[in-house]
């Protein structure tokens, strides 16, 4: 799956800046094979089984809850994992900044942070400024005092065009005392020498070093010399500068500004750091759409060649309220809200007309809430799903051609109520193609993260024009990236694929199943559920064949469906343990043309 021709894995990591002698990646990792030729199998046709991240996030979103992910940590969990696509999906409204905070005022403040015995202290705030001060009681040992600001929702999106102005009303820096302003950036994997790990850049006053910017913490810090403030005066501070000088191979828009911290350090008792700060203000030059789209595509020009075996596609996550919705096969867009609907019934199905009209595809994003764990009891997953379903249904869902249905844990519901919820939508005969996504925001562990989903495409190329055709067929299954490494495909009567409908009035069909790489212990469950548009809340499906690895020869394998009454049909790998791994897309059988027509790519010739 998702092989690339030609591409060793010594050619691999040496693409990535990683010598063979260096960075030992996991064990049991997909990587990129020479030999691995493309599946094709009389009657499936020749097209790839491609591995598609079609829902990630980098820089210009808020991270996650402990880091957030460079796009160069993102596209070395795609290259490393054995993707061949990976859309960037940031959302718009933390790419564009929109309502951030302008200056301290507009953010709230952290606990404050202690560290050592301290013979004084403070560390008031008052709206945008704040007081700190720290001696260590300790005659050898250093103790310090930390202020940060919640920065989730106000502060962080890419460092690009950000300018911090500081400004002081009086500093004291006595026997070594030192006095920082923090900022976190992203989490950036192994390259050129640089280890793995989340960054920061620090601007200290007062530092005793001849150098302007050095290195600490084993290369994760970068600290830049400033002098001691005179009272009154206001510093002007650049990141993306200072980044670019401390760390030149890195590129330094990808860089999101995760949190940002001031630190008033004594060395031991005796030094004293004070300071008052009046203001702390924040301008963005870089945050239209019209640059935020130019920053991304100048980013990925730089890491084309640092990461040639996947195929990165511009795109955006629109965010302003649920649900949010992922678009595919355009070039990249950025709503303009203030040219949309203030109401959020009317402003989502304007953004999916614009999308449709642009000739792209639509996601419908973590139907159940963005939200994760802890699970519902299994009742209330189904009253949920039923709620869900009957809301999406009151709005015809938007229009949107793809439902995100891999996901263990998300919105308080496990993969077999997203897997339920589509079913129904099978039933309803709404043509929906399922994907798996991720959702990371954090820069690594695609595989054993417990969402780490990947959707699989049957399709020629990575062009955008192969994918939006496979997807808008349902070309397509899902798959998690660390518990099944293989694929599925679908065929009826030898000329039905996966994803299209067929009407006939043949009681039984042949369907072959074309899987591979079953995990040892596992199944294959082909699950067939009515199709009768009569609204029903539940999807009433039901497994009609449960098939072993030892079932199939050259990797296929056929059954007989009974289609006496119109049906869907798709196919789903278990565990030993019964736990769903991934999913195809269904197939629907039926005796009669359906009520809403069928779409052009969905068509059975």
């Amino acid at each position: 799956m998702g092989s690339a021709k030609g591409l060793t894995r010594r050619r691999f990591l040496e693409s990535i800046g990683v010598a063979a002698g260096g960075l030992v990646l996991p064990s049991g990792l997909w990587l990129p094979n020479a030999q691995a030729e493309p599946l094709a199998t009389a009657g499936f046709g020749s097209g790839r089984a491609l591995r598609a991240a079609m829902h990630v996030h980098g820089s210009w979103s808020e991270g996650d809850l402990r880091q957030g992910g460079s796009w160069e940590a993102q596209l070395f969990q795609a290259a490393s994992s054995g993707y061949d696509v990976l859309y960037l999906t940031d959302h718009d409204i933390r790419a564009t900044a929109r309502n951030y905070a302008r200056s301290l005022s507009d953010l709230a403040w952290e606990p404050v942070v202690s560290t050592g015995r301290l013979a004084r202290r403070a560390a008031g705030v008052s709206k945008g400024s704040f007081h700190l001060l720290a001696e260590s009681a300790d005659a050898s040992r250093p103790a310090s005092v930390t202020r940060s600001v919640v920065a989730r929702y106000k502060l962080r999106t890419s460092v690009s065009g950000l300018t911090i102005r500081h400004t002081v009303d009086w500093v004291r820096l006595r026997n070594g005392a030192r006095y920082e302003l923090i900022l976190t950036l992203s989490y950036h994997p192994p390259m050129a020498g640089r280890p793995a790990g989340q960054y920061k850049l620090i601007y200290r006053f007062g530092a005793n070093r001849p150098e302007p910017r050095w290195k600490e913490n084993h290369g994760f810090t970068g600290v830049v010399r400033l002098p001691r403030p005179r009272v009154g005066t206001t510093q002007t501070l650049v990141p993306t500068r200072d980044i670019r000088a401390i760390w030149p191979e890195m590129v330094a828009i990808d860089n999101i500004s995760y949190g940002l911290s001031f630190r008033a350090k004594s060395p031991r008792r005796g030094a004293v750091c004070e300071v008052k700060v009046r203001s702390v203000r924040f301008t963005r030059s870089r945050s239209s759409a019209a640059d935020v789209i130019a920053d991304q595509t100048a980013m990925l020009a730089t890491y084309r060649s640092r990461f040639p075996s996947v195929a990165a596609r511009r795109s955006i996550e629109t965010s302003r309220t649920l649900p949010h919705l992922n678009p595919y096969g355009i070039p990249q867009w950025i709503p303009d809200y203030s040219t949309l609907s203030p109401d959020p019934t009317v402003y989502h199905q304007q953004i999916s007309n614009k999308v449709h009209a642009m000739g792209g595809l639509l996601s419908y994003n973590h139907p159940f809430g963005a939200n994760l764990g802890p699970l519902l009891s299994t009742g209330e997953q189904r009253a949920k799903r039923q709620q869900v379903f009957t809301e999406m249904q009151a709005v015809r869902r938007f229009g949107a051609d793809i439902l995100e249905v891999g996901y263990n844990v998300r919105g308080n519901v496990d993969f077999p109520t997203h897997l339920a919820l589509w079913d129904t939508f099978s039933r309803n005969g709404n043509f929906l193609t399922g994907n798996g996504v991720s959702d990371n925001h954090s820069g690594h562990g695609w595989t054993t993260n417990e969402n780490g989903f990947a959707t699989g495409v049957w399709a020629p190329s990575t062009s955008d024009a192969d994918m939006v055709h496979a997807l808008a067929a349902g070309r397509a299954f899902v798959a998690h990236a660390g518990r099944w490494l293989g694929a599925v495909d679908l065929l009826v009567d030898e000329s039905v694929p996966m994803g299209a409908v067929s009407v006939s009035a043949k009681t039984a069909r042949s369907l072959a199943i074309r899987a591979t790489d079953l995990p040892s212990g596992s199944a294959l469950q082909v699950i067939g559920g009515p199709v009768d548009y009569a609204g029903n809340l539940d999807p009433a499906t039901s497994v009609v064949e449960t098939l072993t690895p030892s079932s199939f020869s050259d990797n296929i394998a056929s059954v007989t469906l009974d289609t006496s009454a119109s049906q869907f049909f798709r196919a789903q790998v278990v565990d030993s343990n019964g736990q769903v791994l991934g999913s195809s897309n269904p197939v629907w059988l039926l005796n009669s043309t359906p009520p809403g027509g069928i779409p052009p790519a969905r068509r059975a010739t």
